[in-house]
């Protein structure tokens, strides 16, 4: 029998080319075609520090670059009876004006089928690929170009018990794949299991209790016994309790508590445990604006000889107004720190803590249903306990998406 992620990817590929075949045959009224070009301008791509040897590090004297993106995008969406299904594939072509090496082409998608059996028995079969270029933050490989694939699939169900009661299951698998290795966030395969029981009110509150259990693989070359403590397993709990809750008609809360377990069968000198949570406020303040509030905290695995994972806290808060029916103006404060933790020796070598502030302000506007035009302005930087890895950035993005 063909493994889970293997059918799921088989099913839609099946449901996608369906639709395609449907959307045509129809008149084209469920299918969008949208195409878009973006100007990027970065003062510090490779976030290097200042009074950094750019030269020698890059070969250039300044690692300020503008990146050209072109996209095609196509777009289906159709109901059939109690299912519905969605597809949206992308094509971005990314060209760099100074660094012409790091250009490439991407093919991203996003597909789902949202099956119901009964109104009472439903869920979704989902499958997503998202090719990006690995940013600089953490990757310093430079005069080469590391190509990051992310794919996710799942497939879940939702059983309604009563007026009240939901009881929900999913099946999950992802992977990772980076053109150059990546010591610190190797690349890997994963297949999850999870199941929920929540709580639904009228009102739109909820209050869930999730239990997920995750088993994976490294693929990048890891070989058992490995000198620096590098498995080649990993398997992961995580256990959450979410709640929701619909405050008013215009403001929402979500909250989040959780605690992460991961385990690696060979190293168990590289195994992590901690809290993880969320909460967030998304307030609609008038008809025209709003501002959504969040603070996040999140471990993940970070191993190298000093450590063995991160725990990260972030706190945003996002306003929003709008301006006309055509033009919205958006704005986010960020602060993160980021703790990097544990160590295979069992001896602290070595601290790290990572400070990063990001600030943004966008303009969408929308002159006419076809086209849609955005602005971004966009400042980054990082302060760090370890030396050498400080980075300020400004950045300017401008782009047209066309859609037919």
């Amino acid at each position: 029998m063909a493994p889970p992620h293997l059918l799921c990817r088989t099913a839609l590929a099946a449901l996608a080319t369906s639709a395609m075949a449907t959307c045509w045959a129809e008149g084209g009224q469920d299918l969008q075609l949208r195409a878009t070009a973006t100007v990027a301008s970065d003062s510090n791509l490779f976030r290097l520090p200042a009074g950094a040897n750019t030269l020698a590090l890059t070969g250039r004297s300044s690692s300020a670059e503008t990146i050209g993106i072109a996209a095609f995008g196509v777009n289906y969406n159709k109901t059939y009876s109690l299912q519905a299904v969605e597809l949206f594939v992308n094509f971005n072509k990314y060209s760099y004006q100074n660094f012409a090496y790091l250009g490439f082409t991407a093919l991203n998608y996003r597909a789902a089928w949202r099956w119901a059996y009964t109104p009472r028995l439903r869920g979704n079969l989902t499958a997503t690929r998202d090719q990006t270029l690995n940013n600089f933050v953490d990757f310093q490989g430079f005069n080469v170009r590391n190509v990051r694939v992310d794919s996710n699939n799942r497939l879940d169900a939702t059983y309604e018990l009563g007026a009240n009661w939901r009881l929900i299951g999913g099946l999950t698998q992802n992977s990772r794949d980076n053109s150059v290795q990546v010591t610190q966030e190797s690349d890997f395969r994963q297949t999850g299991v999870e199941g929920e029981l929540r709580y639904v009110l009228a009102s739109g509150s909820s209050l869930g209790y999730l239990v997920r259990s995750t088993d994976g693989n490294y693929t990048s070359n890891r070989t058992i016994p490995s000198p620096g403590f590098f498995d080649d397993r990993f398997s992961q709990t995580d256990n959450e309790l979410n709640l929701a809750w619909a405050i008013t008609p215009s403001s929402s809360a979500n909250f989040r508590l959780g605690h992460r377990s991961r385990s690696n069968p060979t190293y168990p000198q590289r195994d992590f445990a901690g809290t993880t949570g969320a909460a967030s406020v998304n307030w609609a303040i008038s008809p025209k604006s709003a501002v959504l509030i969040g603070w996040t905290r999140e471990l993940g695995s970070f191993e190298t000889n000093n450590f063995n994972f991160t725990q990260s806290d972030r706190i945003a808060i996002g306003p929003v107004w709008q301006v006309s029916p055509k033009a919205t103006v958006r704005a986010q404060l960020a602060r993160a720190t980021r703790d990097f933790r544990g160590t295979p020796t069992g001896m602290v070598t070595q601290q790290r803590r990572d400070i990063t502030r990001d600030t943004s302000l966008s303009v969408d506007w929308q002159p006419f249903n076809y086209l849609s035009l955005s602005a971004a302005l966009q400042n980054g930087r990082r302060s760090s306990s370890l030396p050498g890895i400080d980075y300020n950035s400004n950045s300017v993005n401008l782009s047209a998406q066309f859609s037919f």
